[in-house]
């Protein structure tokens, strides 16, 4: 059993506005509800963000199979990639117009990141570095790149490059001035 309508009516929201504000129907949302129609995958995630909850919660699945989905579901790289463009096109926020933009999100991010490094608080450095791994594949998607090519790009640069560490710091044999 889902708990849509339970999640909503404890929230005090109406179904019009629910319907209007994640861009469903009023009868779509009702069927949901009364579990007459199955909502898409998308339409889970939409109402799981509206309610803050998770959709594990909405679905009614009971926590130890969400555990056990959890643990076979372990998200690759390529997954996480394609479900935040997905996030990201859903809010319409990719677009060419927004490079400028994106990229501004994306030293806001790495501000927060040299403060998590800088006051030593591990969940800040955490958290920062997934939001710039977000925000760079926003940015990548908006001038038209994927990321992972970018990556497998460098890595193809970078995988037989010969230099030394020099305080902590890799520098590439060819800036090498002994």
């Amino acid at each position: 059993m889902n708990r849509l309508r339970q999640t909503r009516k404890l929230k005090g929201i109406t179904l019009d506005e629910v319907a209007k504000d994640i861009g469903i129907t009023k009868q779509a949302l009702s069927y949901y509800e009364t579990e007459e129609r199955e909502p898409k995958k998308e339409t889970w995630i939409k109402l799981a963000d509206y309610y803050c909850v998770p959709v594990s919660y909405l679905m009614g699945l009971p926590s130890g199979l969400v555990e056990y989905i959890d643990q076979l579901g372990y998200l690759n790289f390529e997954k996480l990639h394609e479900f935040i463009i997905q996030w990201a096109e859903d809010r319409k926020i990719i677009s060419p117009k927004n490079v400028s933009k994106q990229f501004m999100k994306v030293t806001e991010e790495l501000g927060e990141l040299a403060e998590g490094i800088n006051k030593n608080d591990e969940d800040k450095t955490k958290d920062s570095l997934g939001d710039i791994m977000v925000t760079l594949i926003i940015l990548a998607q908006d001038l038209n790149f994927d990321l992972l090519d970018c990556l497998n790009s460098a890595y193809r640069v970078i995988q037989n490059r010969k230099g030394k560490t020099i305080n902590g710091v890799f520098v590439k044999e060819s800036d090498l001035h002994e």
